[in-house]
């Protein structure tokens, strides 16, 4: 790792903000300066989710230039194909473009330190997820075959009402493939697991160790896992004035699935015991492969027989009891096959799909970043959902008010998330502000800074046309309080600047500024002259820029 004693003497009075806006994903380059100079480059996130990846080879290049190829520190939140697919990105000589780039600190959550002498926990996480992860795929691969199969297309002579019924199998079907595709997980890798135990989702996995796996080969850069309550200061970053505070994710397993909380979050999601049957019905050891009936006490075998109380297909024999070869002749039978079940449980995959999603970004890597005399803050929570959100201020002791997590003093006064929030100059919205993403009383109901601003990486487009029906983001209610709190000062990666004259139609004429206080911060706002194509065939500014002062 390379330092500077001379940059040790300095400090941190301005920092950029540039968003990428290549498309639906997360990339953002945070530049801290001292008299106007780069003294400490980060760099959070370089991912997307949908279109061609030239246009994330071209903010590579960007970042590689600016940064005159060299980067202090790279911030890998959580493993997502819209967050860290860039570092698995080739050029034209098939070399990864970030081999280019001298780093010299990579900086994960815990959730991430799965080595052989790595966290426990984090360990056991990692073995429950992947196979959470696999059981999906499995799922998918299931009602494909289904649906390619002869027998699905004969059921439609039976009912006029299954044609129906078929398409909205396949818009689940093709939700289900669309959740998997941010595990970087194909229809055709779904259905190559049903015929042999395959590796699933290596794109992100490599993207995901790309730094790991440069450090056994190179030396560098360094790797550095954080726990909730740890924080950089300047041993780590060289820069005086400057302190990274680590507030999740939380080093609790309930709060890393934790979905709903109606006291929280804008809209709310359940969670269900369903989904954990259904994973462990098709990965369980024992478990027949396909069924949903988990446990040995739902299963019998040829020797056994079973007593039906079900008057329909009550059998004549003294005892009431149907032998194992009845019951499979009644089942095969033509005429029940739309009572099957085969295709039906399946649909207990959008459940454990949601479920693992929430894990997923629960584990990011959420930073509050402190500059300047005046120790202004900027929060990064990546893709964080409740769980995560809730375990900054939740207390020691239930009926208590102080926050479990804190940090080291400003003088007598110990440092919490409700300080930190408080002091929030600008936010970087979590998960395309999405409703799920963004907590209401623990969360943005406490960033009181008259000088609030935000930056939405969103791609309307984009999140229209995801799942059965959309993606609705940026949710309304979100939004519209967004506006609220900032006054209008926000950034889209689809839209640009909402102060600007042309994108005032996007606020809510309440939450308008005074044309003094928009001229103030389009002052500080800053558009790429290079541009980028989206996914909807447009020209869009390859990114924003937002400058903070001390």
């Amino acid at each position: 790792k390379k330092t500077t004693s001379s940059i040790f003497k300095l400090k941190a009075d301005g920092v950029k903000v540039r968003m990428y806006c290549h498309g639906f994903g997360d990339c953002f380059l945070v530049t801290f300066l001292h008299a106007s100079k780069p003294v400490y480059r980060m760099l959070i996130d370089c991912g997307m989710l949908t279109g061609d990846t030239s246009r994330l080879a071209q903010v590579i290049e960007n970042i590689k230039k600016d940064c005159n190829r060299h980067i202090n520190v790279v911030v890998q939140t959580h493993e997502h194909k819209d967050h860290v697919s860039g570092f698995n990105i080739k050029g034209k000589n098939k070399k990864l473009l970030w081999d280019d780039i001298e780093v010299d600190d990579v900086w994960l959550a815990w959730t991430e330190n799965t080595e052989k002498d790595g966290d426990e926990l984090a360990i056991a996480l990692k073995e429950k997820f992947e196979a959470k992860k696999k059981s999906l795929a499995k799922a998918l691969g299931l009602l494909n075959r289904h649906l390619d199969s002869a027998g699905a297309a004969s059921l439609e002579d039976q009912q006029n009402t299954y044609s129906d019924y078929q398409a909205a199998q396949q818009r689940y079907t093709f939700a289900l493939e669309q959740m998997l595709g941010f595990y970087d997980i194909s229809k055709e890798d779904a259905m190559q697991l049903l015929e042999a135990d395959v590796p699933l989702g290596l794109t992100i996995s490599d993207a995901m160790e790309y730094f790991k796996n440069r450090n056994n080969s190179t030396g560098t850069p360094n790797i550095r896992y954080w726990n909730p309550g740890d924080m950089a200061g300047k041993e780590a970053t060289g820069v005086e004035d400057l302190k990274f505070y680590f507030l999740g994710p939380p080093k609790d397993y309930g709060l890393l699935r934790k979905m709903d909380d109606n006291e929280h979050v804008e809209m709310y999601l359940s969670d269900t015991a369903l989904a954990d049957n259904f994973y462990m019905a098709l990965s369980e050891p024992g478990n027949i492969g396909s069924s949903p009936f988990q446990r040995e006490k739902y299963c019998i075998n040829e020797n056994e027989s079973v007593t039906i109380a079900d008057e329909e297909v009550r059998t004549k024999s003294e005892d009431d009891k149907m032998n194992m070869a009845d019951i499979n002749k009644l089942y095969e039978d033509k005429e029940n096959a739309w009572r099957k079940i085969e295709v039906d449980w399946l649909h207990n995959a959008g459940m454990l799909a949601l479920q693992l999603d929430s894990y997923t970004n629960n584990t990011s890597l959420v930073i509050a970043i402190e500059f300047g005399e005046n120790k202004k803050v900027l929060l990064f929570a990546a893709d964080a959902q409740i769980g995560n959100w809730i375990s900054w201020t939740s207390p020691e002791k239930e009926g208590e008010e102080t926050p479990k997590l804190k940090w080291g003093s400003h003088g007598d006064k110990k440092i919490t998330a409700f300080d930190l929030l408080e002091r929030t100059v600008f936010y970087k919205v979590g998960h395309h502000a999405s409703h799920n993403a963004t907590a209401k009383k623990h969360g943005l109901e406490l960033m009181t800074s008259p000088e609030l601003a935000a930056m939405i990486p969103v791609d309307e487009y984009v999140a229209g046309r995801q799942g059965k029906k959309g993606w609705k983001m940026p949710a309304a209610e979100l939004y519209k309080r967004l506006q609220e709190k900032t006054r209008g000062r926000i950034i889209r990666a689809d839209k640009g600047n909402l102060l600007m004259e042309d994108n005032l139609k996007e606020i809510d004429a309440n939450s308008r500024p005074t044309k003094a206080q928009r001229q103030a911060f389009n002052d500080l706002v800053v558009e790429s002259a290079e541009l980028v194509e989206g996914d909807d065939g447009n020209k869009r500014p390859l990114y924003w820029e937002y400058s903070i002062k001390k």
